[in-house]
Parts: C-alpha cells; structure tokens; sequence
C-alpha cells in the first residue's frame, strides 16, 4: 500500500509539471485538395498563417484519430512555380501537452528560416491531447478513436504525398515526446522514415521510471493512462509493443540521432522562469535515462546510432533548437538518395 501511494503521489507530483494546450479553430480558406487518405481522411480546410502563403495550417478529418487534427504545412520556395515537380519532406513531431501543438516548432525556433533552402516540405502535425503517437487501446473495445500512430505515419504521409506533392521521400525529428514519436514509428513502421531523430526523447516506456512518465504525461492530459496501452502487467505485451527499446533491433537500416542533457542547469538556463526550472530538470533527468539506455541497447545490437549527449542542460526549447541546427543537414542528406521502390504513398 505505501509503495503503491508513493507510486500515485509521483505520478500526480510530475503531473502537475504539465499543463494542456486548447487549439482553436481557424478560419477555411479556399485552395483544398481534393486527395484523400486510403480510409478516407482528408483536409477540410487550409489556412495561410501570418500572411505567408508558404506556410499552411491544414484542419484534417482524420478517420484514425476520429475527429478533426491539425498539421502545420511549410511549402518549399519553389513549390508554386513547379507545379510538376515532387518534394522529400522533413517530419518534426511535437511533445507531450504543453509542447504539442502543432505550431510549437515555428513558435520556438528558426525552422521557417531553414525551410528556405531545404528543397523540401517540413510537415509539422499535431499529436492530440497526449496522443503517444500510438493507436489507442482503448479498454480493447472494438473502437476507432485516438489511432495516432495511423494519422501520423499514414494519413498524413498519404495526404502529403497525394494533396501536396510529396513524394514519399521522409526524415523525422522530435522532441520529447515527438523524439519517443519518431523512434518508435520508425521501429513499428520500418521504411516510413529513413532517418530518426529524438531530442530529449522517452524512449524506455517499460524501463525505470518510463512507466511513471507516460502515465504522467497521459493523466497530465485528463484522460485514464489504462486507455492508451492498457494495465502494465496485464498488457505487458502490448507495453512491450509500443517501447523502443524493446524493438530496437527493428530500427537496422535507419539512420538514428538521439540527443540529450542531463538535467542540471546549461547554458541556454539562464532565462528560464524560477518556477518553471525544476519540472525542466526533472523531465531532461527522466528522458536522460531513457535516452541512454536506448544508447546502450543499440550499441549492444550492432546498430549504427549517433549521440550527442552533451551534459548540463533541461528540458527546455533552447537546446531542441540548437539540435535542430545539428541534425538538419544529416536530414537533408537523408533526403537526397533516389525514391526506393515502396516508398511513394
């Protein structure tokens, strides 16, 4: 009984480090294609953002997700004047509550900048309310509601391929919880991204202190952490399923980046809020583990993997913006081998 009140107590203590973000609608503009996913979810509306036509927010009817979901959209600069040509495309995935939103990556770092030059789409979708970029167990009822890894790895890739012109050439990025997204999207779905980045990633679900963390981040969002993978030691298996390191051996011929701080306060610290330094700290410590171990793991196996772990710094946008900065080359690399048979949506 008092390990399981100290268990709740932790969890509700990392809880309280989160908080929910509301996306409001925004206001349909004409130019919607007309392509829609092989389920059938497809953009209901298209809007410019900020007045630069090279930069979308797209309102998805996602069929998985089961409602309406958001995708940040940012054109090449040579998208218009080429209406034939096809485009690689850069996926950055977003992190659990606060740093979800779909607009977090323009709104924190220079990716809008970076685009310019990149040749390709950067595809920016949105990830629910704690949606673990994984289908949703959903107590085992026969239920379509909340499949966030179908809206993210097929969906979308589908509806930019088909509406927007991509043309089946992916790399992926993230941070946090998006760094767990492109790891194990990447493990589950082999081929839908040739290259996998985490920055400050979860990336150990099962391990020592993985547990505490999702069912934080879930309760964090007011939904029942058994709904996303169910009860730990009842559906272990499906725990295991969904845990990167578990399935690290799935990720041989992806090109992997993993990052990380340790959680004491660096060099980009220094602005940070006095009430807001502490759940950094913890939340980089936490990931720190898991990023580590996920480290080891492929090291053990024999699978190629590129680290930096570069010591005092948190949880905090600063240092994703300055691993952005890193890995954008290696992404754009990536991207510049011929279209493999398979890959096209």
């Amino acid at each position: 009984m008092r390990n399981t009140s100290r268990r709740l107590w932790a969890v509700a203590a990392v809880t309280c480090l989160l908080s929910a973000v509301v996306v409001a609608p925004a206001r349909a503009e004409s130019g919607v294609p007309e392509a829609r996913a092989d389920d059938g979810s497809h953009v209901v509306a298209q809007t410019t953002v900020d007045g630069d036509p090279r930069m979308l927010d797209l309102t998805v009817r996602s069929v998985g997700v089961g409602s309406y979901a958001m995708v940040r959209l940012i054109l090449p600069s040579g998208w218009a004047a080429e209406p034939d040509r096809k485009w690689p495309a850069v996926y950055l995935l977003a992190g659990e509550t606060r740093l979800q939103d779909y607009r977090g990556w323009t709104a924190n770092t220079d990716i809008r900048k970076l685009a310019d030059d990149s040749g390709a789409l950067v595809v920016m979708p949105g990830s629910g309310s704690a949606g673990f970029f994984s289908d949703w167990w959903n107590y085992g009822k026969n239920v379509v509601l909340n499949q966030w890894e179908t809206f993210t790895a097929v969906e979308i890739p589908q509806l930019i391929d088909r509406g927007y012109r991509g043309d089946g050439r992916r790399v992926a990025a993230g941070l946090s919880l998006g760094g767990y997204g492109a790891v194990e999207l990447a493990a589950r779905r082999p081929g839908v991204f040739r290259f996998a980045g985490s920055f400050s990633g979860n990336l150990n679900p099962t391990g020592p202190y993985g547990e505490l963390l999702t069912s934080a981040i879930v309760a964090s969002a007011r939904q029942d952490p058994e709904a996303l993978w169910g009860d730990r030691r009842r559906e272990a298996s499906r725990w295991d399923a969904h845990d990167p390191l578990v399935n690290a051996d799935r990720l041989r011929g992806t090109e992997l980046y993993l990052s990380t701080g340790n959680g004491l306060p660096g060099p980009f610290d220094g602005k940070l809020p006095i009430d807001v330094l502490p759940g950094a700290m913890l939340l980089e410590f936490l990931c720190s583990g898991q990023t580590t171990a996920m480290a080891d793991r492929l090291n053990r196996l024999g699978v190629p993997v590129m680290t930096d772990f570069y010591g005092a710094g948190t949880h905090h946008w600063a240092y994703w913006q300055d691993q952005l900065h890193k890995t954008w080359p290696r992404m754009l690399r990536a991207l510049a081998a011929p279209v493999k048979a398979g890959e096209a949506s």
